[in-house]
């Protein structure tokens, strides 16, 4: 170092970081009139915003929780996680002569330990009570209508993006029978809904892998949970493993149900010397729900994007860099394959296509939506889109897809119907609105801040605010 002093964000070196704001979202005046759309100003998260009877709640980088009354944009509460905690990046301070990456990593356990102001986890409702992990490594319960704290349990790490990728979207706990499921980095626990108190922790140190970013998966009297090469599904009530299949591969998927069967995919352990056409095998796996047991499984190609199944009628949906195939749900034959130059590794259907993004290669920012036919695999229309135009939602007719501009598209004919610029990816759709969120960015070794915005998007016109 040939300066006396050198300040390093504790943070991924990347071009954009997330801004951590200090609780200034604001609320519009509680006597607004319901109008088209309205935006507030938020600063943004991995947690996906989720509606449960008119009220829209979600985590913030500047690790509050709040909730937002859907028709006018007025804040009803907002709850803060890590009063402790700085609000903004970690300013280490390096003495003359000292490694940086030495002074960090000694520091690291320590920032492990206090965790960080960020809520990327998605809400959870249920009963009256908003269930929540923080990046402060605590799980809150908090009443849904007042904002107040029931109660709040030592979770541990994992529960915010942290280092791995600004706004990581982390899973929503699993709310079933009076006890809430989730995962932080210290393992899959069951927690009491009304009082907090742990029931039973099934420890990480137990399980095959990396817990980051991995959710439990409700079944019918089991909780499934993929970690490394193995699907766990565990007894509700005491945490035992009814049963565990371990697969060939690593990188196991998130589980998806369908016909009393299980279905989830893992990738080669070692990647084949890099060439033009250096390729990752991937195997769908379909296991018994009941006992575990392989009842088919498929091989293709993978490069490096993580497959992506989903699940539309009697047909699972696999896409790779390269591909999208269908396979039959209870037999896994092959009923057609969809074959681009790279392909986004996000899939959608409704009741007529399956929706998937093309690019001309793994890194554009723009692509090409397409329609295909769910039986056939034929293209029905596209619609070339901007921004990160692998998010993408279907409600009434209608695709909306893009980030910047956000595109509202006839799901029969792909014909244009609105766009609006500067409002983010769509989240979801509720009563008539598109409801995004724009992150605030602040640019590395630059003063530039993006501020980012909550938007309720009129459905039918891709209006924000009332007309004067």
């Amino acid at each position: 170092m040939t300066t006396a002093h050198c300040r390093l964000l504790a943070a991924a070196l990347v071009v954009t970081v997330p801004h951590w704001g200090t609780g200034s979202t604001q609320a519009q005046s509680s006597g607004r009139q319901p109008g088209p759309g309205w935006r507030v100003k938020f600063d943004g998260s991995g947690s996906n915003p989720v509606i449960v009877d008119g009220v829209l709640y979600v985590g913030a980088a500047d690790g509050g929780v709040y909730a937002f009354d859907t028709i006018t944009g007025d804040m009803k509460w907002r709850f803060q996680t890590g009063e402790n905690l700085s609000p903004g990046p970690r300013v280490i301070t390096v003495p003359p002569g000292s490694s940086a990456i030495d002074t960090v990593q000694s520091l690291l356990p320590t920032l492990r330990r206090e965790g960080t102001r960020r809520v990327d986890m998605v809400a959870a409702v249920a009963n009256g009570t908003v269930f929540i992990g923080s990046g402060d490594r605590s799980f809150y319960a908090i009443d849904a209508a007042t904002g107040k704290k029931k109660w709040s349990y030592e979770a541990g790490g994992g529960m915010a993006s942290n280092n791995r990728s600004p706004g990581y979207p982390l899973p929503a706990a699993v709310h079933n029978d009076g006890t809430v499921y989730f995962v932080s980095e210290d393992g899959l626990h069951a927690v009491d809904a009304l009082t907090g108190e742990r029931k039973w922790l099934v420890d990480a140190g137990s399980l095959a892998g990396d817990l980051f970013g991995r959710g439990p998966t409700l079944g019918d009297g089991v909780i499934f949970l993929a970690s490394g090469s193995v699907l766990y599904a565990f007894d509700p009530e005491s945490g035992k493993p009814k049963w565990t299949t371990r697969v060939e591969g690593v990188g196991i998927t998130a589980p998806l149900r369908g016909r009393g069967l299980v279905y989830f995919t893992t990738s080669s352990s070692s990647r084949p010397k890099v060439t033009s056409s250096s390729t990752l095998g991937v195997t769908l796996y379909a296991v018994d729900a009941a006992d575990g047991q392989v009842k088919w499984k498929v091989g293709a190609e993978r490069l490096w994007n993580t497959p992506t199944i989903l699940i539309a009628g009697d047909t699972v949906y696999l896409v790779t860099d390269k591909s999208l195939s269908a396979f039959g749900l209870d037999t896994g034959r092959q009923l057609w394959t969809f074959s681009a130059e790279a392909i986004a590794d996000k899939l959608w259907a409704d009741e007529r296509h399956v929706y998937v993004v093309t690019r001309k290669d793994s890194f554009a920012t723009k692509g090409t939506l397409r329609a295909l036919a769910l039986s056939t695999g034929q293209e029905r229309w596209s619609k070339g889109v901007n921004g990160s135009p692998d998010v993408l939602l279907i409600g009434d007719g209608v695709i909306y897809a893009g980030s910047d501009p956000l595109y509202a598209l006839d799901a029969v004919t792909g014909k244009q119907l609105w766009s609006v610029k500067e409002v983010g990816a769509a989240g979801l759709i509720y009563g008539g609105r598109v409801f995004s969120i724009s992150e605030t960015e602040g640019y590395f070794g630059a003063n530039k801040v993006d501020q980012g915005y909550l938007s309720a998007i009129d459905a039918k016109t891709g209006k924000l605010t009332p007309s004067k």
